[in-house]
């Protein structure tokens, strides 16, 4: 029954990311489950507006998942910089893709402070990924399903990840 359950969730996964822009978070939560299984918290930087829309969608996600995710709604950078300062005892941040968060300074900020802190990221952000965050959820240019593992700022994971054990978790790439 419960490999019914992560196989009818996979088919979900593919399914709905092959015709959206935008990874839905359900996807989020199953690619950080399936990499980082032992993650029981996410923190969620998402505009008020989106998360207004989505929010019936990301708790029952985080239910699914068995994942408790604290939100913390942006609006500019100052309360990029406030949110920064409650995250505590957050296995990993969720950085939504919206301009706020991406722009230069705002995305640096957030990358050397989670560097410090020991919290990975996962985005669907190129810039994300390119700057140093652990997980990128995207599409590539024949609009195929993409996961990019950055060990680069997760220096201290990297011996989790093994090229056999990336495969298996369905990662198109490494990056060391």
């Amino acid at each position: 029954m419960r490999k019914l359950f992560y196989l009818a969730i996979t088919v979900l996964f593919f399914i709905q990311f092959g015709f959206a822009k935008e990874p839905s978070f359900l996807q989020y939560f199953y690619s950080v489950k399936n990499i980082l299984p032992e993650t029981k918290n996410i923190a969620l930087f998402i505009p008020q507006s989106i998360f207004e829309a989505q929010e019936i969608k990301i708790r029952r996600a985080a239910k699914q998942m068995g994942i408790m995710a604290k939100v913390f709604l942006i609006s500019d950078t100052r309360s990029i910089g406030k949110s920064m300062k409650e995250l505590k005892d957050v296995d990993i941040l969720l950085v939504y893709n919206a301009p706020v968060l991406v722009k230069k300074n705002s995305r640096l900020f957030v990358l050397s402070k989670c560097k410090d802190k020991k919290i990975p990221i996962i985005s669907s952000s190129r810039d994300y990924l390119d700057s140093g965050a652990f997980i990128y959820i995207g599409k590539d240019e024949n609009k195929k399903t993409k996961i990019v593992l950055n060990l680069k700022q997760t220096d201290y994971l990297a011996a989790r990840f093994t090229d056999e054990s990336t495969k298996k978790m369905g990662i198109a790439q490494l990056i060391r």
